[in-house]
């Protein structure tokens, strides 16, 4: 009813969400993917620490995992469901300089938006 690639979920709207779709589809997502920011900050971004910066390729490697492990948890369904699924992630927050990677709970949802049109969302799990 509604061609995948005619329409966009409004972030003005919506702006504690960041749309990944271009990198979702790589992992053969049909339907628009999008990320809350809270899970974006904790799991893909990085910080800059102690004058480091980091590349775009990281942060993109990062997403690519995230993405990958939801892809693996739907197993090809897609039809109204939750899914919880675990990602290993090192914290941008580097308490000592021992970066050890960290299991962090994450929640697919793939549903419909308020128009009726087929959705993915990735958060975490008490929000």
């Amino acid at each position: 009813m509604f061609p995948e690639d005619e329409y966009q979920l409004d972030i003005d709207h919506n702006p504690g969400l960041r749309d990944v779709t271009s990198t979702a589809r790589l992992f053969n997502f049909r339907r628009p993917v999008y990320m809350t920011a809270d899970v974006w900050e904790d799991c893909v971004e990085l910080s800059v620490q102690q004058g480091r910066s980091f590349d775009e390729l990281a942060v993109l490697q990062r997403l690519r995992h995230v993405l990958f492990m939801a892809a693996s948890a739907l197993h090809g369904r897609y039809d109204d469901l939750e899914y919880s699924f675990r990602v290993y992630r090192i914290p941008n927050i580097d308490v000592d300089e021992r970066r050890q990677p960290e299991a962090v709970d994450l929640l697919l949802k793939a549903h419909k938006d308020k128009h009726k049109r087929p959705v993915i969302t990735i958060g975490f799990p008490d929000k």
